[in-house]
């Protein structure tokens, strides 16, 4: 038998191993070739994204410098200064918008790594194109009318027509930057490279800053026009606080103050000691079961005492009430002021003197209203009449204007921030606006903190003025969190200052001499302590000068879904006493707030204690 190879034959009858190395090859030169192709591809597209994040870093440092005009423009309520740089930085914009908008640059925001790069700066452009095309243009159409100045008075009147005029270019402009905004905060700053995070977080800041003025102003132009009778007439109560005498919203209510508002024009009308007005033997308000066993059914009787209750829409119940059974008129709002509130005035309008020759000042308002005018006045009657004056006289000079309207809005701020300021109106719409801008303070009300937020509020029952001489403190451990929801202690320090002769040294008006059940010169505090909505107070324990704590409760009242217990700590000259309590929210959260008395040392909002760590 011959020797043969075995060869298999194709359907052509050639040998399929003499087609097939041929066909391999090709194959390998089409992978090659495609290869080839696509680091070209690559290589090239890389060339564009350079060039393009050439141009694009080009555009927003342009555009970059023009914000800084704009933002300080805003800020000092000069919009016109906006309209001469507004070209320039639509320019800017455009450019950018350019530069990012290929299908090279988006299909690159997907990329591993790049991506983050590369949406970061498409972020950026967007924002500044909302800024030149969307924000900016309304301000400058309204730029004549736009200025910080619109919102003070002018002799008496504040245009509030030409302030809602304004309000829809503002509001406009509010959304389109905050939208940006928005967008660059999603942007993760740590992801970046040091180069285009150097470049965008400083940039991100200057935006936020304009979004947060833009958003006081809007709130403003919605909630000052129909404050001030841009609809029609519209009457308040001015409660000014007296916090020498605490009570849960900050003091008592030393006098009352009518203002009324018709079309931007803003007059002061009748003003009476609250110590003088009509005490009825019936509450003007009925009042719940907790109402009534935790404070009693003064603060629905006496004028001076409608601030005991810790939620303002109850204070405004009852005070409004009582004005309507006075004077026979209704009101359609009730605001609260308090002597650091009026030394911030002061610090916007100037001194102010008084009838009697008293010149106040920012640096000395709140010594002499609530310690120098009792030596000089040690009589209560004479008392009033000064404060009455004093009240009169700094209101009149803030509505008569003639100052700077961007003062005046940053000392707003101020004590609108420190919460010394409650607004209450009937109005619903604009009540919403005031609670959004921190100056409605229904602390009962059913609104998205009640489930977190506890309360610790003060009340004098010595009939004194010794609350001068309190210092408080008040902290928070750290919260442990459970299924049942966070849980924390709260630690109260009560001190006082006062002189160890304080019962010779200081008027009768002032240390309450004795006559209802505390020794002159020391003074008795309620404290009143709430836990959030759906929550609980468990052991309270009081310590006296450093000693041993000893344990006081709880013994509570169901208020509003709330746990409440109050109790009373007396203090001579000197002495201290800290109060601890715990305090659980409901179930499912992971924090504890704490809203507070605003004091002469402190505001309204106290420390917060989360999970793991406490905020001071």
């Amino acid at each position: 038998m011959s020797e043969r190879a075995d060869v298999q034959v194709g359907a052509g009858g050639e040998p399929a191993g003499a087609a097939a190395a041929p066909s391999g090859r090709r194959w390998g030169r089409r992978v090659l070739l495609s290869l080839v192709v696509v680091l070209v591809i690559v290589v090239l597209a890389g060339v564009w994204l350079a060039w393009r994040g050439t141009q694009v870093a080009a555009a927003l440092a342009d555009a970059e410098t023009h914000l800084g005009t704009v933002r300080d423009a805003v800020s000092a309520g000069d919009v016109a200064a906006v309209g001469g740089v507004l070209p320039g930085l639509q320019d800017a914009a455009d450019r950018a918008s350019r530069a990012t908008g290929d299908p090279v640059w988006r299909v690159a925001e997907h990329a591993p790594w790049l991506g983050a790069q590369v949406s970061a700066v498409s972020a950026a452009t967007d924002a500044v194109d909302a800024l030149a095309h969307d924000a900016l243009p309304p301000l400058v159409d309204v730029a004549g009318d736009f200025s910080t100045a619109a919102l003070t008075p002018q002799e008496g009147r504040v245009d509030v027509a030409r302030l809602d005029a304004m309000a829809p270019a503002v509001a406009q402009a509010y959304a389109a930057v905050d939208a940006g905004v928005s967008r660059l905060e999603a942007v993760d700053a740590d992801a970046l490279v040091p180069a285009l995070a150097d470049r965008l977080v400083p940039a991100r800041a200057q935006l936020v800053e304009l979004r947060d003025r833009l958003e006081a102003a809007d709130a403003a132009l919605a909630i000052v026009p129909p404050l001030l009778g841009v609809d029609g007439p519209r009457s308040y109560l001015v409660l000014v606080l007296n916090p020498a005498e605490l009570r849960s919203a900050g003091g008592i209510v030393g006098s009352v103050l009518e203002v009324r508002a018709d079309a931007g024009a803003i007059t002061v009308g009748a003003q009476h000691p609250a110590r003088t007005m009509g005490r009825p033997e019936e509450p003007v308000v009925p009042l719940d079961p907790a109402e009534r066993a935790l404070l009693g059914d003064v603060p629905a009787r006496y004028m001076q005492a409608v601030t005991a209750t810790p939620d303002f829409a109850r204070t405004a119940a009852f005070a409004s009430a009582l004005w309507t059974r006075e004077t026979g008129r209704t009101v359609d709002g009730v605001l609260t002021v308090d002597p650091v509130v009026l030394a911030r005035l002061l610090d916007v309008i100037g001194p102010t003197t008084t009838p009697d020759g008293t010149t106040l000042t920012s640096d000395d308002a709140v010594e002499t209203l609530l310690s120098a005018a009792y030596a000089r006045y040690p009589h209560a009657a004479d008392s009033d009449a000064f404060f009455a004056q004093v009240a009169q006289s700094v209101v009149a000079a803030t509505f008569a204007g003639g100052y700077s309207g961007s003062a005046l809005v940053d000392a707003v701020g101020d004590v609108v921030g420190e919460g010394r300021v409650s607004v209450w109106t009937s109005d619903d719409a604009v009540r919403e606006r005031l609670r959004e801008v921190g100056l409605v303070h229904d602390f009962l009300a059913d609104d998205a903190t009640a489930d977190v937020t506890a309360g610790v509020f003060l009340n004098d029952t010595t009939v004194s003025k010794m609350d001068y001489y309190l210092d408080t403190a008040l902290t928070v451990d750290d919260a442990t969190c459970t299924a049942d929801g966070a849980s924390t202690w709260l630690h109260l320090t009560l001190t006082s200052t006062a002189p160890a002769d304080a019962a010779t040294a200081l008027p009768e008006y002032v240390t309450g001499g004795g006559d209802n059940g505390t020794p002159a010169g020391s003074f008795t505090t309620q404290v009143l302590l709430y836990s959030p909505r759906g929550g609980a107070l468990g052991e309270i324990r009081v310590a006296r000068d450093g000693g041993e704590a000893q344990s006081v409760g709880p013994g509570v009242q169901e208020h509003a879904g709330r746990q409440a217990g109050a109790l009373t700590v007396r203090l001579a000259p000197g002495e201290t006493a800290t109060l601890d309590v715990q305090v659980t929210a409901g179930a499912g959260t992971d924090e504890v707030r704490v809203e507070r008395t605003p004091t002469l040392q402190h505001g309204r909002t106290g420390p917060v204690a989360v999970c793991g760590a406490a905020a001071p």
